[in-house]
C-alpha cells in the first residue's frame, strides 16, 4: 500500500483554501489539511509528517515570511519542501532566498500548480531517503567506532596480559654445575595463562621447576598467573622438607581465595635436591613430564587441579636425577594445536623428544618450536616448554 503525502495549505483566506483544495483533488495518494493562519500552520507541522506546504505570503497577524522562517531555521521542518503563493515579486525572491523551494504567481495556474506539487512531493521522498541513509550511516560510523574503541582496549588488555606473561617467564636459569636448563613461552593471540618458573630455595638445597596452565585466556588469566608466583614462590622458596604439604598450602589458600570456582590452574612441580641428587615431582591435573627417568604419577599420587577445592593431600614421587638424565615439561597448547588437515601435533612431541633429547636444552627447545610452527597452520593457545638435563 502506497503512503499517503500530507499537503498543508496555509491560507487566511477560505475561499483559496477551498480553490486549491480542489485543484489538487485530482492527485493520487495526497491528503489535504488546510490552516487560516500562521500560528495553526505551526502547530499542524508539530503534531504531524507533513509532506509539502503551499503557503500564502500575505496573512494577517503572521504573516508567511516569518512561517518560512520558523520552518527553515527548526533542524526537523526545513526539509518539508514550501511553495510560496504571492503576487508580489520582491516577495517571491525574498522567500527563496529564505529557502522556499518553489513559487507560484497569483492568480494561482492549476496545471503549474500540479506540476510544481508532483515535482516537490518526489523531491520529499528523495530528502527522507537521503535523511535515513544519512542516519543509519551515522548509527554505523557509531557503532564501528565502538567497536573500535573496544577493540583497541582489547588489544590494549591483551598487551599488557603478554608483557605480564613475559615478565613471569625467567630470562636466565639458576646456575648450577648439576644442571642445564632452557625454556621458552610464546604466547598465542589471546594470551593464555601458561607460566614457567625456576628458582633456588633460600637454603640452596633446592631447585624448583614450575609448568603451570590457568584456565581461561587474556587480562585476567596473566592476573591470576601473576598472583599464583607470587604464592608459589612464598611458599616454595622455604625448601621444606614435605614437598607434598607445601603444594597443598598452595591451592588451599588459592581455592579460598577462588570461592567462585572461575579459574583452576593445572601444574606440574619438580624438586631437584642437590645433595641427593633426586627429583621429585607433584601433579595437579597436568601432563607428567617426557624422558628419563620416568616420573609418571598413578591415579592415587596424581592431583587435581589448583584451586578447585581446599584442604587435598598432593602425593609425591621421586627418582634418581643423575648425570645424563632429561626431562621435558609442556603445556597443552604445543599438543593441541592443529595442522590444515584439524590434525593435531599430539604425540608426535614425544618422537621428536627421543631423537633430540641428547642435545643440549637450548637446542632441544629451539628444535621442537621449529618443528611444531612448521606443523601447525595457526598457533591457537601459548606454547610454553622446559628442558631439563643432568650433567
Amino acid at each position: 500500500m502506497t503512503a499517503m503525502n500530507n499537503i498543508l495549505i496555509v491560507d487566511d483566506e477560505e475561499l483559496n483554501l477551498e480553490i486549491l483544495e480542489l485543484s489538487l483533488s485530482e492527485l493520487e495518494d495526497v491528503k489535504i489539511l488546510s490552516a487560516l493562519n500562521g500560528f495553526k500552520a505551526l502547530k499542524y507541522v508539530n503534531r504531524q509528517p507533513i509532506d509539502l506546504i503551499i503557503l500564502d505570503l500575505s496573512m494577517p497577524e503572521m504573516n508567511g515570511l516569518e512561517v518560512l522562517k520558523i520552518l527553515k531555521e527548526d533542524d526537523t521542518l526545513k526539509y518539508i519542501p514550501v511553495i510560496v503563493a504571492t503576487a508580489k515579486t520582491e516577495d517571491r525572491y525574498r522567500a527563496l532566498e529564505m529557502g522556499a523551494e518553489d513559487f507560484l504567481l497569483k492568480p494561482i495556474d492549476v496545471v503549474e500548480l500540479r506540476f510544481k506539487v508532483n515535482n516537490l512531493l518526489k523531491l520529499k521522498k528523495f530528502n527522507d531517503l537521503q535523511q535515513h541513509f544519512n542516519q543509519r550511516l551515522e548509527e554505523e560510523i557509531e557503532k564501528k567506532e565502538k567497536q573500535l574503541k573496544e577493540f583497541a582496549q582489547v588489544e590494549q588488555e591483551l598487551q599488557l596480559a603478554r608483557e605480564i606473561q613475559q615478565r613471569l617467564i625467567p630470562t636466565s636459569y639458576p646456575s648450577c654445575n648439576q644442571l642445564e636448563v632452557y625454556g621458552s613461552c610464546v604466547s598465542a593471540s589471546e594470551v593464555g595463562g601458561d607460566y614457567l618458573d625456576v628458582f633456588k630455595t633460600e637454603c640452596n638445597n633446592y631447585t624448583v621447576f614450575i609448568m603451570a596452565d590457568v584456565s581461561g585466556h587474556g587480562f585476567a588469566s596473566a592476573l591470576v598467573s601473576m598472583q599464583f608466583r607470587s604464592l608459589a614462590r612464598m611458599e616454595l622458596m622455604k625448601g621444606g622438607e614435605d614437598f607434598g604439604k607445601e603444594i597443598e598450602r598452595i591451592n588451599s589458600v588459592f581455592s579460598n581465595d577462588n570461592q567462585e570456582g572461575s579459574m583452576f590452574i593445572t601444574a606440574l612441580f619438580l624438586r631437584y635436591n642437590h645433595k641427593r641428587e633426586i627429583i621429585e615431582s607433584v601433579n595437579a591435573g597436568h601432563f607428567d613430564p617426557l624422558g628419563e627417568p620416568k616420573l609418571e604419577h598413578s591415579a592415587t599420587t596424581k592431583g587435581i587441579p589448583l584451586g578447585i577445592q581446599a584442604d587435598l593431600p598432593f602425593g609425591v614421587i621421586e627418582a634418581p636425577f643423575k648425570s645424563g638424565d632429561r626431562l621435558f615439561l609442556y603445556t597443552d597448547g604445543i599438543i593441541e594445536c592443529e595442522n590444515r588437515d584439524g590434525v593435531m601435533y599430539g604425540n608426535r612431541l614425544d618422537g621428536l623428544y627421543d631423537v633430540i633429547s641428547h642435545f643440549d636444552t637450548k637446542s632441544q627447545i629451539e628444535i621442537v618450536l621449529e618443528a611444531f610452527h612448521e606443523f601447525i597452520v595457526e598457533q591457537t593457545d601459548d606454547v610454553t616448554i622446559l628442558a631439563i638435563k643432568a650433567k
